[in-house]
């Protein structure tokens, strides 16, 4: 009867190995499968107990138990201390061990020696076959080991659970309770003097309660799962080779993207590096470079290859990871054009509001200069006259000092050169005859306002260069080289270079048009007097590139643009 019990017990643990190999056998650690193991070898020796007719066979049976019920202990805290993040101390291990393996020689040595069991005898009572023992000084290793082990859990769960580690609670415990039955049922066993032997059941529960926790500690075991995706999934492919160009291995995916993969023989240095995926893997190892990535056009599709260098065994090896990468190239692809298509309304719209921009500049000055009988068209003709000379000192580099950037600024600051006028007063602005001097004192102030005017006008501007060119234009444009301008006095290169271009352009046209002070002069007379100012009222190296554009500017007023 109890053979036949003990037999079923056998089945049943047996049955724990098959499924634990079959489901789990991508995702457990092998500290589970020797546990379960081990069960399988405490049920066998009981069976073999239960079922001897001869003290041989039933010695034999308690070898086989003695073999395999310490190390099931073992490998029962090797395996909670894997999960629960800790590592158990190597003398800690020996020590074990060295317990271990004194129990089994001492189950062993039972009938020759007397140092585990003082005796032994075979008993058969009511058809049921037990051994009868007798305990020697060795056998005290038995309740130290258990205490031992016993220790060593609560020691590992308290402190995964004081550190508060990313460990399961249910497991942790659970595998402390099943560590506990076992430990108790050995002891009371002992305690008791029960003739029935009750370990074989509680370690097949230890057993059963482990397969229910490996239901779970699968689904912890995040770097098995993600490996596994990667390996099932289509997307990926991987190839490996050593710092010798031989090639370790290349999966099927890869083989499919490169099939000149199929072509080379595991551990066979690589010879033929014709194609193009080939040298670039020869690349790779030659500089040892790592987390490299390129990509590759087969079938149509973009492959992105990733190279990584890892170390195992002393052996330096080459990883290639590939994976199809289209749709994300294809999405990226989107994204640019469409960036360039929003880049392009952003620039049209830009430039369309410039162009506002400067339309509401030309018309506030144009509204300036009309409370100005005595200046009609000044503003328009000497932007031109502006726009004309700045064109001419970019293309001949007439001016180290000038950018392209800053003369379309210098441009379009020009119609703001006598904004100041605005406050002048009418009684003064259209005199018609010449300023008295504390009336020249008044109208002088224009420089200054202006500067003021367009400083706040401009002061929310984003162009920041802009403010500061047009600012100079109307505050220092009737600043002369010698010094003897307003409203400063400055000298020479004291004037900015925007104010010394404006001030050529202002003073010809104030010469060639007609004022209530003045007649209108012709051009040779206008030219002649720019030339005689060189180097009193303009800056000399201004003035020859000034006169170099005489075509140009005649050709403005010739074309009665006023």
């Amino acid at each position: 009867m109890m053979q036949a019990a003990y037999f079923v017990l056998l089945m049943i643990s047996i049955s724990y190995v098959f499924f634990l190999l079959s489901r789990f056998q991508k995702h457990i650690s092998v500290y589970y499968i020797l546990m379960t193991v081990a069960v399988v070898i405490v049920n066998l020796g009981y069976v073999q107990i239960a079922g001897a007719k001869t003290e041989e066979a039933v010695l034999l049976g308690n070898q086989v138990y003695c073999l395999a019920y310490p190390f099931l202990l073992l490998f029962t805290i090797q395996a909670i201390a894997d999960l629960c993040k800790t590592r158990i101390p190597a003398a800690v291990r020996v020590l074990c061990i060295c317990i271990c393996l004194n129990i089994f020689l001492g189950a062993s040595s039972a009938g020759r020696v007397d140092w585990y069991y003082r005796s032994v005898e075979m008993v058969i009572r009511d058809g049921y076959t037990f051994l009868q023992r007798e305990y020697g000084p060795l056998h005290l290793l038995s309740p130290i080991y258990i205490v031992l082990t016993l220790g060593c859990e609560l020691i590992i769960v308290a402190n995964a659970l004081r550190k508060k580690k990313h460990v399961s609670y249910f497991v942790s415990v659970g595998s402390l309770c099943l560590l506990i039955l076992c430990s108790a049922t050995f002891v009371g066993e002992r305690m008791v003097g029960l003739k029935v032997e009750l370990l074989p059941i509680a370690y097949t529960i230890c057993a059963g309660g482990i397969l229910l926790m490996l239901n779970r500690v699968v689904t912890y075991d995040v770097k098995g799962i993600s490996r596994e995706v990667i390996e099932e999934s289509q997307e990926y492919g991987f190839v490996i080779c050593d710092g010798k160009f031989r090639l370790s291995g290349a999966d099927e995916q890869a083989k499919h993207w490169f099939p000149e993969l199929n072509k080379l023989k595991i551990d066979y240095r690589i010879q033929d590096f014709s194609t193009d995926f080939l040298l670039q893997l020869k690349k790779w190892v030659l500089t040892g470079d790592s987390q490299n990535v390129v990509y590759f056009e087969r079938e149509g599709r973009i492959l992105e290859v990733c190279h990584s260098v890892s170390e195992m065994n002393r052996r330096i090896l080459h990883c290639i990871r590939i994976r199809d990468d289209t749709p994300q190239q294809q999405y990226l692809k989107l994204v640019e054009r469409y960036n360039e298509e929003l880049g392009a309304q952003v620039k049209e719209k830009t430039a369309r509001l410039v162009e506002v921009q400067n339309d509401i500049i030309v018309s506030m000055a144009s509204i300036v200069e009309n409370r100005d009988n005595n200046t009609g068209g000044h503003i328009r003709r000497t932007s031109d006259v502006v726009r004309v000379f700045v064109e001419h000192l970019l293309a001949t580099d007439d001016s180290s000092a000038l950018t392209r950037e800053m003369g379309e600024r210098i441009i379009k600051a020009a119609p703001l050169h006598d904004f100041g006028k605005i406050a002048v007063p009418d009684s003064i602005l259209n005199k018609p005859g010449k300023f008295v001097s504390e009336e020249y004192e008044i109208m002088k102030l224009h420089a200054q306002k202006g500067a003021e005017i367009v400083a706040r006008i401009l002061q929310n501007s984003d162009d920041l260069q802009f403010k500061n060119i047009a600012v100079n234009v109307a505050h220092y444009h009737h600043e002369k080289w010698n010094g003897t301008g307003y409203p400063c006095g400055l000298v020479q290169e004291e004037i900015p270079l925007e104010a010394r271009i404006m001030a050529l352009a202002d003073v010809f046209d104030a010469l060639v048009s007609n004022r209530v002070y003045k007649g209108q002069f012709s051009f040779d007379k206008a030219f002649g007097i720019i030339e005689e100012s060189f180097g009193s009222h303009f800056d000399p190296s201004l003035c020859t590139a000034f006169l170099q554009c005489r075509l140009q500017i005649e050709a403005l007023y010739n074309s009665n643009l006023d």
